[in-house]
């Protein structure tokens, strides 16, 4: 039987893109008036440079979202001539304001409900390669394991956070239960594990060419009417 749920959190409980792109509009202003050299002397092309730049120098950086980002803030503010100490002052404020904007979200319809829910019969558990934290947002009452790539250092779809979960919560592969949004970050590595699989589809896209989840469903809402008929 399912004991344990494990949840994906961007794009599966709220939608992540248009909230990413509205904080890094409010950290441009914040720089605007805190380190207006960034803007001045850094274009939107020379700021997408620092990405690649980064990635570069620090490779591992690509599944560690906050230190990627906190690594990009500080070069920019280098190279746009702030020194080591202002452009690291700069850049633990700076993320701090991108940080509760990137918080700054709306839950999908019946995400908080479900939560409550499920956590009355199941174990829950996030899996996310983001920065965002559920405690920040007052989910952290239903979920006993919250792991993030940020804390394991490897990102979905690579097994070790999804392993981490499991040891953390003291519960087999076989009795878990993966719900996300991605084919390949979620249902792939979840199933590369050896998890039972649910695709959350909620744009009722076509599914890739590669092995199928256990399930789909395309609202929240559906997902308890669908756990009362799934057998292992």
């Amino acid at each position: 039987m399912i004991q344990l749920l494990t949840f994906d959190l961007d794009n599966t409980l709220w939608e992540t893109e248009p909230v990413v792109i509205a904080a890094e509009q409010t950290l441009l202003r914040w720089f605007d008036k805190h380190a207006p050299r960034f803007t001045q002397q850094l274009d939107s092309t020379a700021r997408k440079a620092l990405r690649h730049d980064v990635l570069a120098a620090n490779p591992e950086l690509r599944h560690r979202v906050t230190a990627f980002r906190l690594a990009i803030m500080e070069l920019g503010l280098r190279r746009a001539g702030y020194d080591a100490e202002q452009a690291t002052a700069l850049t633990q404020q700076g993320f701090e304001v991108f940080l509760d904007a990137r918080h700054a979200l709306t839950f999908f319809p019946h995400a908080e409900a479900l939560l409550a829910e499920l956590s009355t019969r199941y174990q829950l558990a996030t899996i996310s390669n983001g920065n965002a934290d559920v405690r920040r947002l007052g989910l952290d009452q239903y979920f006993s394991v919250i792991v993030s790539a940020d804390e394991v250092g490897l990102s979905k779809p690579d097994p070790a956070p999804f392993l981490h979960a499991l040891e953390r919560a003291g519960v087999e592969p076989a009795n878990t239960l993966h719900i996300g949004d991605h084919p390949v970050d979620d249902i792939q590595g979840a199933q590369d594990v050896g998890l039972h699989t649910l695709w959350f589809n909620r744009l009722k896209l076509d599914w890739p060419d590669q092995p199928r989840p256990n399930g789909e469903v395309s609202c929240l809402s559906e997902i308890p009417a669908w756990l009362a008929t799934y057998t292992v």
